[in-house]
């Protein structure tokens, strides 16, 4: 695919955006191009904040509390279905609108001109005003789907006692990203060509079958270089992954590149990676590297990341630090992806990144994987599926399957995996610790949630089966339906935790027994949920912005159990959802229990009762209703028998007893009319 293609190609998904989650067309491209500066390692997350005045603009922000750095991103939309240019002058005025954005909320300006309804913008400014004294460093991303002059991006700068980075993301930077990911742009180090330089090393070569091993010495000026071209496409993907919630830029690193350069070699343990090919060249019996392909950094990211930082501050001289280096020649290329992670993982084990960083390859998460690309999603209409849903296990693998995929195949993807069906790891915790009744956690954000998600796995994980994952599923539905209300009423903040409580106090006031089902087949929450949200949002909103401690900022608030204590027992009108509230004995029903010997007179019974079509008992379920024949109970017993049936799971003996009773009353019903 050449640039002007996907150009085309990446308004036409931001548009998409728009369609799904009603936002406007700056904000959807905005979010599509976080997603690849966060899975490029260049950014750890970004929230959108839509804020403009004259010479003044906003579009997104992150605050790095780890980091003490703030991000500020504004963005340019181009709506031709065409590859634009953008000038120079409409970028230099984006790098000043943001940071006179930054400038006018640190010196108090914004704090009586924002109103405290934009809650997002007022949140932003607060942190920049209180963060004075503690932030000195900040980071302005102009984001645009036009193509833009590189050289026009102003150079890093202290201003004030802070220092300011600049970085443009444009189509053509968002297009090499997406050439990375998709492997159509290996990354290849020329070491003579474009830095003049050669590897001495010592070589280990005809020790393994599978891998070759090389020991070098790499002057750290051109490691910062290659990172600073390929940055975190030369991480290896598991480290990758983690990486980006860990780069922080080691104190200590710094510290020695400033004042002991000499000594880094000496106290740093170095970086090991790994290679598809690698181009020796001897003198005098001496081997030295001259070329490397496909170069992937399985340990020693955050050096390598802390040295690349380092070197843009002003007065920086890399000339006596030197970097260890070993590389793994993998011999097979078709073994790569089943050795590599094996030796990110052992080469990591006595580090920083622990096994709790590689929980994304545990069967749990990899068997949903798996049933994400098997289970198609249900029509209404009961007509022929066409999408799934689908789970990223790992940061970008979305884009990474779509990226390898010819124009023809791309669409063809997009529909039978719509973005709006997309969901992530983190997702999946924010899920199930809101059902869980856990908004405390959730609130937490998505990678403290996500780290007591995973404890809460070890202890005991639910068994994943194909109804787990439809339940899953109707997590997910009713989770991203109510972002979508709360987003639609511009409360002005706090979408998240409105979000989060709210799934929790359904969840609590129901017994967890919300009928889940529901949701999976109607791919949606019925009127029933949304009459009774209309109920809860108000009490929720009112409760969040009201602290037992006046004063307490709202977010540290909404972290609080004592915030979900205090309003889990609040009354609600819940009686329109009644009817969507399962039984203790209809919800132990649908619990299959399979595995005892039976008699060929009941096998009879069971393979009678499994040969009902669904829609047979769809259909014997709307006459019920219509007609207002059988008991509410056994009406809804006939319902859940109908998605058992759509499922195709097996049924119990005692379920298909009940199932045969049920047709049997239906029968003499219609025989008496």
């Amino acid at each position: 695919m050449e640039l002007s293609e996907f150009a085309v190609d990446f308004l036409e998904s931001a548009l998409i955006t728009v369609e799904d989650e009603k936002i406007s067309q700056e904000d959807a491209l905005t979010k599509d191009i976080l997603e690849y500066t966060i899975d490029s390692g260049e950014v750890i997350a970004g929230e959108l904040c839509h804020y403009k005045v004259r010479g003044i603009k906003i579009n997104a922000w992150n605050y790095d509390e780890e980091n003490e750095i703030i991000d500020l991103f504004v963005t340019i939309f181009k709506g031709e279905s065409r590859l634009q240019k953008v000038s120079d002058k409409d970028i230099d005025d984006s790098f000043n609108r943001a940071l006179n954005f930054f400038w006018a909320a640190r010196d108090g300006k914004l704090s009586g001109k924002v109103d405290e309804s934009e809650t997002v913008v007022f949140d932003l400014v607060q942190i920049i005003e209180e963060t004075r004294s503690v932030v000195k460093s900040i980071r302005i991303f102009v984001f645009t789907n036009g193509q833009a002059s590189a050289e026009i991006v102003p150079e890093a700068r202290e201003e004030n006692g802070v220092y300011v980075d600049f970085q443009l993301w444009d189509i053509e930077r968002i297009y090499q990203q997406y050439l990375i990911r998709s492997d159509k742009q290996p990354i290849e180090i020329d070491f003579l060509n474009d830095y003049n330089h050669k590897l001495k090393c010592l070589s280990m070569e005809r020790v393994s079958e599978k891998v070759d091993s090389y020991l070098a010495i790499m002057p750290a000026s051109i490691l910062a270089k290659i990172y600073g071209k390929y940055r975190q496409g030369i991480l290896e993907k598991n480290v990758r992954n983690f990486l980006q919630f860990k780069t922080k830029v080691n104190k200590g690193i710094r510290k020695t590149i400033i004042d002991s350069p000499d000594m880094f070699f000496a106290y740093n343990n170095g970086i090991s990676t790994t290679a598809e090919n690698i181009d020796i060249e001897y003198e005098d019996n001496v081997p030295y590297i001259t070329r490397i392909e496909n170069w992937q950094i399985v340990n020693g990211g955050q050096t390598t990341a802390s040295i690349y930082a380092t070197s843009l501050e002003k007065g920086i001289d890399l000339s006596h630090v030197f970097v260890q280096l070993k590389i793994s020649k993998i011999k097979n290329v078709e073994e790569m992806d089943l050795i590599v992670p094996f030796i990110s993982k052992y080469a990591n084990s006595q580090t920083g990144i622990k096994d709790s960083d590689f929980e994304v390859n545990s069967d749990f998460f990899v068997f949903i994987q798996k049933l994400s690309r098997l289970e198609w999603v249900p029509t209404l209409t009961g007509g022929r599926a066409t999408s799934k849903w689908y789970f990223e296990r790992t940061r970008g693998q979305y884009l990474d399957d779509k990226s390898r995929l010819n124009t023809s195949e791309s669409k063809k993807f997009d529909k039978e995996y719509p973005k709006s069906k997309k969901f992530t790891t983190p997702d999946i915790g924010k899920y199930e610790m809101s059902w869980n009744q856990r908004p405390y956690d959730v609130s937490k954000g998505a990678e403290n949630n996500f780290k007591i998600f995973v404890d809460e796995l070890k202890k005991g994980a639910s068994e994943i089966d194909k109804i787990y994952y439809r339940d899953l599923i109707a997590k997910a539905i009713l989770f991203k339906d109510i972002d979508s209300i709360i987003a639609r009423l511009k409360l002005g903040g706090y979408k998240a935790n409105m979000v989060t409580y709210l799934i929790s106090w359904i969840s609590y006031k129901t017994n967890k027994k919300l009928s889940l089902d529901y949701i999976w087949d109607k791919q949606g929450i019925s009127e029933g949920v949304n009459n009774a949200l209309q109920n809860m949002i108000p009490i929720v909103w009112q409760h969040i912005n009201s602290p037992l401690i006046p004063g307490t900022n709202i977010g540290e608030w909404c972290k609080k159990p004592e915030c979900w204590i205090s309003l889990k027992d609040k009354f609600v009108d819940f009686n329109c959802l009644n009817d969507e509230i399962l039984r203790d004995s209809e919800s132990q029903l649908l619990k299959n229990n399979i595995g005892h010997e039976i008699s060929a007179f009941d096998q009879k019974i069971l393979d009678r009762a499994s040969d009902i079509k669904p829609e047979v008992w769809f259909s014997i379920s709307r006459w019920a209703k219509e007609n207002n024949k059988l008991t509410p109970f056994d009406r809804k017993l006939i319902y859940n028998f109908g998605v058992l049936a759509n499922r195709k799971a097996p049924l119990s003996l005692k379920q298909a007893k009940t199932a045969l009773r049920l047709l049997k009353s239906y029968e003499n019903e219609t025989i008496t009319m």
